[in-house]
């Protein structure tokens, strides 16, 4: 081999050496953030308080996603979402503090329950899968069919327990597809808005 062809060849040498040594490149598959500067033409004010009534409407939806849980354990029949029972938003502590009855108190449990699996599952499905992959495979495994069939009886709750205009098949429908939107989606809209609304104040 003639003299001046041993340096190219220690350099490509070198090369595929260096190459097979790099570190693999990771790459970012999250999506890309989205802009923050909004202009609604809207008055700051006017947005919070509609951030606002999204929190209200989130907050009653809850309220009565909790009562068809609990109704299985009540048998209290169908749900009066014309009369929302505020003392559901109290239950928690009267659970903690020893003061409910023993029917009430696993109405409780159940009912909230199921309700934070739900309002996990939309704050951040993917941190509860994460955070449960930390006992093992087996266990995040129990979880993701778990997790998923609670949401879905709390959907079956709704349907049964709860009707908007006429109490027929539609009816029960509507009401159970329009809690669980509402519930999906109205909070995290409404904490939004009144972030951006006090922020541009």
């Amino acid at each position: 081999m003639p003299l001046q062809q041993l340096p190219q060849k220690q350099r490509s040498t070198r090369a595929r050496s260096s190459s097979n040594n790099r570190a693999p490149v990771v790459r970012n598959t999250q999506p890309a953030p989205v802009p923050q500067n909004y202009s609604s033409g809207h008055p700051a004010r006017f947005v919070a308080l509609v951030g606002v009534a999204f929190v209200v409407f989130f907050v009653l939806a809850i309220m009565m996603q909790v009562e068809t849980n609990e109704a299985l354990i009540t048998h209290q029949g169908i749900v009066n979402i014309y009369r929302p029972n505020w003392a559901i938003l109290w239950q928690p502590v009267e659970l903690v503090m020893g003061g409910l009855s023993a029917t009430d108190a696993a109405a409780s449990m159940f009912g909230w329950g199921i309700e934070l699996v739900y309002l996990g599952f939309i704050v951040g499905y993917e941190m509860l899968q994460d955070s449960v992959a930390a006992s093992g495979l087996m266990m995040s495994r129990i979880f993701l069919t778990l997790s998923w069939g609670i949401v879905l009886f709390n959907a079956w709750a709704d349907f049964n327990y709860g009707f908007i205009a006429s109490n027929d098949f539609g009816g029960h429908l509507l009401f159970a597809l329009m809690m669980s939107f509402i519930v999906g989606f109205f909070g995290t809209i409404g904490m939004f808005l009144i972030r951006h609304g006090w922020s541009q104040a």
